[in-house]
Parts: structure tokens; C-alpha cells; sequence
């Protein structure tokens, strides 16, 4: 299971972005992010907002706690836009009748 140090690790992954260049889009000090992730230390709340801020398709809910990976969440909102083309879709249907 993974702990919120390495769920901020696979946002940096996902990202393709260097723990640096992490830390500069985000706006925090440098090093400040690496060394909490690297001792397993506690990490902000400050940093875990402007994480949060700058990343916001991972949920705050699933940074903090794990609860629904980011793929479930993308999963869902492609579900919802596919449900909602397909109503679009037979709303122009039943117009052309």
C-alpha cells in the first residue's frame, strides 16, 4: 500500500518531472520537498496544498489517504463525458425523427 511519501513520488513520476523541477512548479524551497520524501518525514500541509493547486486531477482525498487512485478518477470523469455524448447524441436523433 502506498503512503502519502510515495504517492507524491508517483505524482513526480506521472509528471515527468525531476524532484526540482517538481519543487520550483510548485513553489517550495528547494530541497524541501526531496528531503521530507527521502528521511520519510512529515510533508506540510502547505506543501501538500500547492501540490494539490498546481495537480489538481490527483484528489486531495487520494494524496492524503490513498482513497481513489488517480485512474479510477479519470476513469470516472471519461465515464461521465461518454454518458453524456451518447445523450446528446440520441437528443439529435429523436430531433432528426
Amino acid at each position: 500500500m502506498m503512503n502519502i511519501h510515495s504517492r507524491i513520488e508517483y505524482i513526480i513520476l506521472q509528471e515527468k518531472l525531476s524532484i526540482a523541477a517538481f519543487e520550483r512548479q510548485i513553489g517550495v524551497g528547494r530541497n524541501s520537498l526531496s528531503t521530507s520524501l527521502r528521511k520519510q518525514s512529515v510533508i506540510s500541509h502547505e506543501v501538500i496544498t500547492k501540490i494539490f493547486e498546481h495537480f489538481p486531477r490527483y484528489s486531495l482525498d487520494w494524496i492524503l489517504f490513498g482513497n481513489k487512485n488517480p485512474e479510477d478518477i479519470e476513469i470516472e470523469k471519461l465515464s461521465a463525458e461518454i454518458v453524456s455524448i451518447i445523450k446528446q447524441w440520441r437528443d439529435l436523433g429523436a430531433k432528426n425523427i
